[in-house]
């Protein structure tokens, strides 16, 4: 096959390069045989969209082989500063040798050269022979960038991608790209270790190479560049040469290389599919490329005689427009679904779409529908956003016999009345994907869509709660092999964007027909997988209950005090400016404290603060938080900085943006309550995120006393107290911390006095602090060091510690070990109510991955039993308030609290019942206690 121009288009794969960027840039993958395949995935998916993409004639792989190269021979501190590569990491390479051998793809490597030097060497030999896409990862090949030879690279994570010409590289960089290797030879490669000149950073580089060129231009010219640079120049010449010549890329390895043998050609489908089967990548089956020769799609049928040709497997599709007049509705059957169809026949699905257009079809479909016993349910509103924006349209889709039948029916907040009595029917379970949003869209035309019996959002988040990725889309492809129509097809993107109601109905019907169909499917797959799993109690019991309520919470939303956020602006704007001036003094000097370099410069350069032990990036040594926490008490600098940047913080995130997220009309914020964000089963909050918001410090305090009750109103505070603590007593069965519980004690001062031989009475408060942090740190698996900078303790004295505590609860450390090693044994841990997650890093060579695995395998079961609790509390509260409390509603859950806005006549009462529900919640065999509050705001409620 030959591109348009008649050339040869060769893509050189810098294999090492990609496998890197994807290890780094995706979270861990396994096969259910523990095997690590994140890397192979994202390189799978790159090469996938490259061949999409840029539509080679020809592909070629290139490696690096184990063993120094002439780069190493040269100059023994290259790449000297990487760490050693992780096992997981390592083992990967050798699978995706096996994914390029599956696509016939041949791999090139030499020893004693670098990746690059091949592509480079390949790139000149194909000179007026062929077009050159070099695919990687990095940016190091950009020097090989002319006529001819173009780079497809990554950008950001693993799906924004770029095609770098010339033009490019001159834009980004302001000279050719043949001169890349000079302007690495004067600023260096911190990546590579390559020095460069001392002093000279990027932009005085980029600057020098664009004004003169070639670093022999530069010294012809020194006598015109500024004192300072000059002097650096003239005393690293031979360091300038050096490094250039280290960071130019071979051209002339000698290497034997036949461009036939690299032709894309019809590879063995059937070998791909069982190695992407193998390594669990069914979801990649729906994009591999046509064939080189032809058109004609590789079939994804395990029988070969059952492919067909395009044209015969649309005559066989139903989705082909049959009899319009066919049940009185119109089938839909638009371009970007004809281009599925073939896909769909693959999968064994049939589907009818169609169009709702006149009051009798609408009247039918109720009464089909109404017969169901489950109903897939999709809304389209006008713009992203269920409270502000219009009702535009409903899908519905149903299972009939091996088919799926979908339907769309336009509609607006007046006419969906139309369809209540079907979204309301108790006999009628709603299935869809976030269904929280469509009971939003729903209430603001006083429709109750119910009941709802499965959201696959949820479900697939219950299934993998570390994916963090649940979109539509996303799990349509992953679990169905399926590419949805996208969005922005429909919208677009930026300024230009539509509304959905400008949008053809022809072209509005199958995407929500879509929807609707894919989340049908996504049902039957999810269902069997949580049953299989032991996951469908949890789901039903816990989660699908718990939508409604975060809906209502969502609508309810919460007054603020604007005046009083307006007030607390100025005072703490004038504390960050009096904090400003500290740091200035004791810096000696005025500078952009935001500004990450000048900041490093102040930090590490001017006061000369120690570096030992501090992490130093490519830019340099670090000012993030944690790293200044290291340098507390080695100058009264740290402490003013630790100060501004959490005023600045709290400023920005809280005290400035509430006014406006609140509504003109109503006074109210309303944030979003998460359902699929934090692996534990943790609830989580957006818009804002009120989780951040400081508890015990006096500004977080000024803050929530912002959040207030309406006029008659009041709020209704219930907290659990030290809930994690008292699951994990209950879970490690600890008889001295389950007698403390039982025995109503303090349980932080108690433990401060088993560790610090003191008797109860004698603990002081600051005994009592580090205690709290040796309590739950032990539970989240802190290290003596952390524990040390957080007690402010030394690290002798926080080894001392945390041995004496696991000595005096020997059931938490035994309890500990065990569930580290059920989680090797089985692969998952389980909460008390059966939520599971799945730990497959546990058995991991990689120490780091390990460790942090084991953390979470112990982690997990408490603090997601705590979750569940507050979620069973949350459901058994909605029930009550509904029934006896009308006009209460629940607004905010932060952590292990609740707050009602309730009429204050009730709110004593409310806050009785809130108690009594939440303590008796999930029985314990320690006493579970909640705190409650009443008040006027969030930070003034008084104790009950």
């Amino acid at each position: 096959m030959k591109n348009k121009k008649g050339k040869i288009k060769l893509a050189l794969i810098d294999s090492h390069a990609l496998i890197h960027r994807a290890y780094h840039a995706l979270p861990p993958m396994t096969t259910k045989e523990g095997q690590p395949t994140g890397a192979v995935y994202g390189f799978t998916t790159m090469l996938l969209k490259m061949l999409k993409t840029v539509k080679p004639t020809h592909v070629a792989a290139t490696f690096d082989l184990k063993g120094p190269t002439f780069r190493h021979l040269a100059y023994q501190e290259y790449k000297a500063h990487r760490k050693k590569p992780d096992d997981e990491l390592i083992a990967q390479f050798v699978v995706v040798r096996e994914v390029l051998t599956a696509f016939n793809i041949p791999i090139i490597d030499k020893q004693g050269f670098e990746a690059d030097d091949i592509i480079g060497t390949l790139a000149k030999q194909m000179v007026g022979k062929a077009k050159v896409v070099v695919v990687t990862g990095d940016k190091d090949t950009l020097q090989l960038v002319n006529d001819d030879v173009t780079v497809f690279t990554l950008k950001r994570g693993m799906s924004d991608t770029v095609l770098y010409d010339e033009a490019l590289v001159r834009e980004r960089y302001g000279f050719e790209p043949l001169l890349l290797p000079d302007y690495k030879g004067l600023a260096g490669d911190p990546s590579d270790n390559i020095p460069g000149v001392r002093g000279i950073g990027d932009k005085t580089a980029k600057d020098l190479v664009s004004e003169y060129g070639s670093i022999e231009e530069i010294y012809a010219h020194l006598e015109e560049v500024v004192p300072r640079v000059k002097s650096r120049l003239e005393d690293q010449r031979e360091a300038a040469l050096f490094s250039r010549k280290l960071a130019t890329i071979k051209r002339n390895v000698k290497i034997k290389f036949n461009i036939d043998d690299a032709k894309l050609d019809d590879f063995d489908v059937e070998q791909v599919r069982q190695v992407f089967e193998k390594l669990g990548f069914r979801s990649l089956l729906g994009r591999l490329p046509r064939s080189a020769r032809g058109g004609v799609q590789p079939t994804l049928f395990r029988n070969q005689e059952a492919s067909e040709d395009l044209t015969k497997l649309h005559e066989k599709t139903s989705l082909v427009p049959a009899d319009p007049k066919s049940r009185g509705l119109k089938r839909i059957l638009p371009d970007q679904l004809a281009a599925r169809s073939s896909r769909k026949v693959a999968r064994g699905q049939m589907n009818d779409f169609y169009l709702v257009e006149s009051e009798r079809q609408q009247q039918e479909l109720i009464k089909r529908l109404n017969k169901e016993k489950y109903v897939a349910v999709d809304t389209e509103n006008d713009r992203l956003g269920a409270r502000e924006y219009p009702i535009v349209g409903l899908s519905f889709a149903v299972k009939n016999g091996q088919k799926i039948e979908a339907w769309y029916a336009p509609t607006d907040r007046k006419q969906v009345m139309v369809w209540r009595e079907l979204l309301e029917n108790p006999q009628v379970g709603k299935i869809g994907h976030n269904l929280k949003y469509d009971v939003e869209v729903l209430a603001q035309s006083g429709i109750t869509l119910g009941p709802i019996i499965f959201d696959t959002m949820v479900a697939s988040y219950l299934l993998n709660p570390g994916s963090r990725q649940y979109g539509l889309d996303m799990l349509a492809e992953q679990e169905l092999g399926y590419s949805c129509i996208p969005i922005t097809d429909l919208i677009g993107t930026g300024k230009q964007q539509l509304a959905m109601s400008d949008v053809p109905l022809e072209q509005v019907a199958p995407y929500a027909c879509e929807d609707a169909m894919v989340a049908w499917q996504l049902y039957e797959v999810f269902e069997k997988q949580m049953a299989g799993q032991g996951l469908t109690r949890v789901f039903e019991e816990l989660e699908m209950p718990l939508i409604p309520i975060l809906a209502e919470m969502e609508l309810a939303g919460g007054m603020i005090d604007i005046k009083e956020l307006e007030k607390l602006r100025k005072i703490v704007a004038e504390r960050r400016n009096s904090l400003q001036e500290k740091i200035w003094r004791s810096a000696g000097k005025e500078f952009n404290v935001n500004s990450t370099r000048q900041l490093r410069t102040v930090l590490y350069e001017e006061l000369k603060l120690p570096i030992v032990g501090i992490t130093r990036t490519q830019s340099g040594f670090s000012t993030a938080a944690a790293e200044l926490d290291k340098l507390k008490g080695k100058h009264p600098i740290i402490a003013w900085l630790e100060d501004y940047r959490e005023v600045s913080k709290l400023l920005n995130t809280y005290i400035e943006t509430l006014p406006g997220l609140a509504d003109k009309q109503t006074g109210r914020i309303y944030a979003k309550f998460n359902q699929t964000v934090a692996a534990t089963g943790r609830l989580s909050s957006s818009d804002p995120n009120l989780q951040n918001i400081p508890v015990r410090t006096d500004l977080g305090k000024e803050i929530r006393a912002a959040f207030v009750a309406e006029p008659g109103m009041r709020l209704v505070k219930a907290d659990y107290s030290q809930l994690e603590l008292r699951v994990a007593a209950h879970i490690a069965r600890d008889e001295k911390m389950m007698d403390a519980f039982r025995a109503g004690e303090d349980i932080h001062r108690a433990t401060a006095a088993w560790v610090h031989g003191v008797e109860i009475s004698q603990v002081t408060e600051e005994q009592r602090r580090q205690a709290k942090t040796l309590n739950f740190g032990v539970l989240y698996g802190m290290g003596a060091q952390k524990f040390a900078r957080s007690a402010d303790v030394s690290v002798e004295e926080a080894r001392s510690f945390i041995e004496r505590y696991k000595e005096q609860y020997e059931g938490i450390t035994r309890w500990i070990d065990a569930t580290v090693k059920q989680a090797r044994e089985l692969g998952f841990v389980e909460t008390l109510l059966g939520r599971r997650r799945y730990i497959p890093e546990i058995n991991s060579r990689a120490p780091m991955v390990r460790s942090g695995a084991e953390r979470a395998a112990f982690n997990f079961p408490v603090q997601g039993t705590a979750a569940d609790i507050l979620k069973k509390a949350m459901i058994d509260l909605a029930a009550v308030l509904r029934r006896d409390f009308v006009e209460a509603r629940m607004v905010l859950t932060v952590h292990d609290e609740l707050v009602c806005e309730v009429p204050e006549e009730q709110a004593e009462k409310i806050a009785r019942v809130m108690k009594e529900i939440m303590e008796g919640a999930v029985k314990l065999d320690v006493p579970v206690e909640v705190e409650v509050a009443v008040g006027q705001n969030w930070r003034d409620v008084k104790k009950r």
